[in-house]
């Protein structure tokens, strides 16, 4: 009996695919941001990498804000009906209902609002990846073309919106309008010189999409 292995007929021959070398200027694997060297792929050269900054209370979901302000409304008015009644007894339940719900609302927008310290980021050869260091789940991409992917959900190119300072602003690539939060996902966060940024991101993915200058 022969030791050298059989091969089945009509086997196609399969070729590796060579890495792709290196671009000039790109950041070596070993100085990654700690939780990108997770996300990348392989053959995939980094770019450009950030780390958010502060809590970007401009970049908050206006729709989510609208509706807990309609809330909001509801519950004092309601109070109001109860502290104007008749029936004294219940005045202590809607003051101690009506503390638990400020309490819990303003808890809500502190922590949704550190969101962007969380925010890792980068630009590769293929795509833009963020990653949320405490919400893996969160992570979001931008595929060439524009195309995003957050949730399991793939959503169609969007214009870039840039808003903010000059030196220092947000970039929003994409829309998510299937999930309500605090912060949407396809937003890089207190980036340093976000017109610039933009625009590398645009010509590495060829995103035909414009470019809307909203910064002061």
């Amino acid at each position: 009996m022969s030791d050298t292995p059989h091969t089945p007929p009509n086997t196609p021959t399969v070729t590796p695919i060579p890495d792709t070398p290196a671009p000039p200027g790109a950041i070596p694997v070993e100085k990654l941001l700690p939780g990108l060297r997770g996300a990348l792929q392989k053959g995939e050269h980094v770019l450009w990498q950030g780390q958010g900054s502060g809590r970007a209370l401009g970049a908050l979901n206006r729709a989510l804000i609208i509706r807990l302000g309609l809330v909001g409304i509801v519950i004092v008015l309601l109070l109001i009906l109860v502290l104007l009644g008749d029936q004294s007894g219940f005045k202590w339940l809607a003051w101690v209902v009506g503390a638990i719900l400020i309490a819990r609302t303003a808890w809500f927008f502190w922590k949704s609002s550190a969101t962007p310290s969380r925010q890792v980021a980068m630009l590769t050869t293929r795509r833009l990846v963020s990653v949320d260091l405490l919400r893996p789940l969160a992570t979001w991409t931008i595929l060439p073309g524009g195309e995003g992917r957050a949730d399991g959900r793939v959503l169609d190119p969007h214009p870039i919106v840039v808003t903010g300072a000059k030196e220092r602003g947000h970039i929003r690539l994409n829309t998510a309008t299937q999930k309500l939060s605090a912060y949407p996902p396809f937003i890089l966060f207190n980036a340093e010189r976000p017109l610039d940024l933009a625009e590398r991101i645009r010509k590495t993915l060829n995103i035909s999409t414009p470019i809307t200058d909203r910064t002061k």
